[in-house]
């Protein structure tokens, strides 16, 4: 964002779900970036994250009908396949494309950039108006073609790599043929002139997909649609000084150990790797506090400090290694800063996510399910040791040094709407 006067008719409204806290600050980071004089205006339908936006100096608007802690947390276990139920009724979607209409023709917008604010696949193109999602390669048309190349699971061993390449010939094929649910979508879309693709796959690609996987990590030889372009990182540079504890934490002789979820992780998995981690040889610096009670921090091993939300990406090289749920901000963070990680995947994205930095050498996958049982003393030992693990990650710190995501993002929205690229 610049400090030159806005321009009313050069307008982006951005539009993340605002109880997703990456995708809220990878708006961020694009926005900051957008030429001189763009209005960034920011809608929302959840609390939970929306200081985050206004804390940044954007404006943001709360649409009806305001979705509740419930209904987010139901989007958020259905986006990790731990549930079927969505507040998706016709009657809800179709409130929102209301309100998102009229909040387009009230900005005069050029450009709406999503996240997962599915309801504005159906909102923008009512309105005319160009539609960007900023989004990871995992899952999207392009991945799902060349999913006998990128496989489901890892194919450590000659059985798996088999097993593995026939469920990833059945999801290349099945994929494509998914029918768009809830059927809500559809109907509402009809009413406001809209036709959406029949298949969810490609129903959830937008006019320009900016994807946000770094180059050297996607499938060699994959094929990317026309409408696609590849950005690099775009991940949260959160406001606030680095607190002293990390100095302190950086000069004991123990390594430290940085654990962090995101807004996906539960409290359950938190505290089980928590408990873990108070074995481990290290310190656990732990920015995961909105995860859990009063009660639970109180209870915790002495060698874990549980804090707030961090800069992350101003830790540099006080962290030794960190431990993520696989979130592409998360493992984008840990590898611009060349941190060997362990990633706990909670759902098939993150898996992806965490999968390719294994297969590049700079990372270690464990289960969900492993990591609630899983000798933590053990696992951390064996990463802080591994050279390898290490000098891969240094590795995937210089491929991404020179990597401007944001900026690269920004720049194409202007492109798309006709705008002078924005300066560095």
């Amino acid at each position: 964002m610049t400090d030159q006067a806005e321009d009313p008719d050069r307008t982006v409204l951005f539009a993340p779900e605002t109880f997703n806290l990456a995708e809220v600050t990878r708006g961020i980071e694009v926005a900051r970036r957008m030429p001189d004089g763009v209005r960034c205006h920011f809608m929302g339908y959840s609390h939970r994250y929306a200081s985050v936006i206004t804390d940044a100096g954007f404006e943001l608007t709360l649409l009806d009908p305001e979705l509740t802690d419930r209904e987010a947390d139901q989007l958020l276990a259905l986006d990790q396949g731990r549930g079927v139920r969505h507040p998706f009724s016709e009657e809800m979607l179709g409130r929102r494309v209301t309100s998102e209409r009229a909040l387009i023709r009230e900005l005069g917008a050029s450009a709406v950039v999503i996240g997962t604010t599915l309801s504005q696949l159906i909102s923008a193109r009512a309105e005319c108006v160009p539609l960007v999602f900023v989004k990871p390669f995992a899952y999207s048309v392009a991945h799902v073609t060349a999913m006998r190349r990128t496989g489901l699971m890892p194919r450590s061993t000659r059985g798996a790599a088999l097993v593995d390449e026939v469920l990833a010939g059945i999801a290349r094929t099945a994929g494509p043929k998914i029918p768009l649910v809830p059927r809500s979508f559809p109907r509402v879309a009809r009413f406001h002139g809209v036709r959406l693709p029949t298949t969810a796959l490609h129903a959830l690609d937008a006019d320009l997909n900016l994807i946000t996987t770094a180059e050297h990590l996607l499938p060699a030889g994959v094929d990317l649609p026309a409408s696609y372009r590849v950005v690099g990182p775009v991940f949260a540079s959160l406001p606030g000084r680095v607190p002293a504890l990390v100095d302190e934490l950086a000069a004991a002789a123990e390594p430290l150990v940085y654990f962090a979820v995101g807004s996906s992780g539960g409290r359950d998995l938190v505290l089980s790797v928590l408990r873990g981690l108070g074995d481990a040889p290290c310190q656990v610096l732990a920015p995961v506090r909105a995860h859990l009670r009063d009660d639970d921090v109180a209870g915790l091993p002495e060698n874990v400090h549980v804090t707030d939300w961090l800069p992350a990406d101003r830790l540099g090289d006080a962290v030794d290694l960190a431990v993520t749920h696989g979130g592409e901000g998360t493992v984008q963070n840990s590898s611009t800063q060349g941190w060997p990680f362990i990633g706990i995947p909670l759902q098939m994205e993150q898996r992806f996510n965490v999968q390719r930095c294994v297969d590049y050498g700079s990372a270690r996958l464990v289960g969900p399910r492993r990591a609630r049982r899983a000798d933590w003393s053990v696992l951390v030992s064996e990463a802080l040791t591994d050279d390898r693990m290490r000098g891969r990650a240094a590795a995937m710190a210089a491929e991404l040094r020179d990597v401007d995501g944001p900026g690269a993002a920004a720049a194409e929205i202007a492109a798309l709407v006709g705008w002078p690229e924005p300066t560095a």
